[in-house]
């Protein structure tokens, strides 16, 4: 990684404390945060504001760039379409987008943000866990992401993205400054001004940092992926669930949403013979019931080489009505991109084997 500084990592304040070290006007830092935040701008020569002498003092020490679109896959009916983006140091990440149109979705633009470049947490159903090359990423490299992704919804004829969901490569709890400072630059009025209540963060459960998120007090959505009832089968799907007990994990929960006022969202992938079955259903509806939970039921994206495959219509459906005898919310969630390999990992995993 460069050893010069990210603008788009950088806050307004941090920018306008920055300037003056560089032999710039202070008020410059409010205009670069436009050209990194809201223009998106892919290198320092596009900041025409700014004299040439003035380019050069910041690229002696700063620097601004865009990732590199390598492949742009959209589904065939339209609804989801995913990018394969090569960062500076060679690594690439993806970001997916989802469209949703109707009455209900106010054509609501869902963006699936990476955080890090691979993922150590295991998950044996994951394209990612067999990419073990990883580092987190840059609040900048988040938002610049973000950026690429809006630029291809508009291209894609939507007015842009209306939502975030922290949910693509990685594991964001691992890397939860960046996120954070990624979420502070993309909820900035003079930004992308995405609200706070747009946006959700997805982990594997780390009490730790879940208790650490909801002290920033910050008003986005929590969403865990539970992937089981117990802790036997949730350690077989989820090697490092090991470390944190289901109990503890739920405490984490229910303080995060005492803490913010947001209910928990728990996600489920339903897999074939392995956690879809009756009594399944029943163990997860006594374990979340009573707590205002959200039960995000997930028709799982094939993965052959894994041994995974997703359970069947009937079965979802079934697993579901057998959730509602509970205190619990439950929703299926419509099966997006598969013939684009839209879950986590895959479409570069199929790049790097070509």
């Amino acid at each position: 990684m460069s050893a010069k500084t990210d603008l788009r990592s950088l806050s307004r304040s941090e920018l306008k404390s920055l300037m003056p070290k560089l032999g710039l006007a202070a008020f410059r830092g409010e205009q670069i945060f436009d050209w990194a935040q809201k223009r998106a701008a892919a290198s320092i020569n596009e900041l025409t504001n700014l004299s040439a002498a003035d380019q050069k003092k910041l690229a002696a020490a700063c620097y601004l760039a865009l990732p590199v679109l390598i492949k742009k896959d959209v589904a065939a009916n339209g609804d989801t379409a995913k990018l394969l983006l090569e960062l500076a140091d060679g690594e690439r990440i993806e970001t997916a987008i989802m469209f949703y149109s109707g009455k209900d979705s106010r054509d609501r633009v869902t963006c699936c943000v990476s955080t890090q470049t691979g993922c150590v947490m295991g998950c044996k159903f994951c394209a990612t866990a067999q990419y073990q090359k990883c580092r987190n990423l840059t609040a900048g490299e988040i938002v610049s992401q973000v950026q690429m992704a809006d630029k291809a919804a508009k291209e894609l004829g939507s007015k842009g993205l209306t939502n975030l969901v922290y949910m693509g490569m990685g594991e964001p709890m691992l890397n939860l400054a960046q996120v954070k400072k990624s979420i502070e630059l993309l909820n900035d009025e003079r930004g992308l001004n995405i609200g706070q209540r747009k946006i959700a963060v997805s982990t594997c459960g780390l009490p730790k940092q879940i208790r650490q998120m909801a002290d920033w007090k910050m008003q986005i959505h929590l969403a865990i992926s539970l992937h089981a009832a117990n802790d036997e089968l949730r350690r077989n799907l989820m090697p490092a669930a090991a470390r944190y007990p289901l109990q503890e994990l739920l405490a984490a929960a229910d303080y995060y949403q005492a803490q913010t006022g947001r209910r928990v969202c728990y996600e489920y992938a339903l897999f074939k013979d392995i956690n879809d079955r009756p009594e399944a259903a029943r163990s997860l509806g006594k374990l979340l019931d009573g707590r205002g939970a959200l039960i995000n039921l997930i028709p799982a994206n094939p993965l052959p080489e894994t041994g995974f495959m997703p359970s069947d219509d009937e079965t979802v459906k079934h697993f579901s009505r057998l959730l509602s005898l509970y205190n619990v919310e439950v929703q299926i969630r419509q099966e997006r991109g598969r013939d684009i390999n839209a879950a986590c990992g895959q479409l570069r995993k199929r790049t790097l084997e070509v």
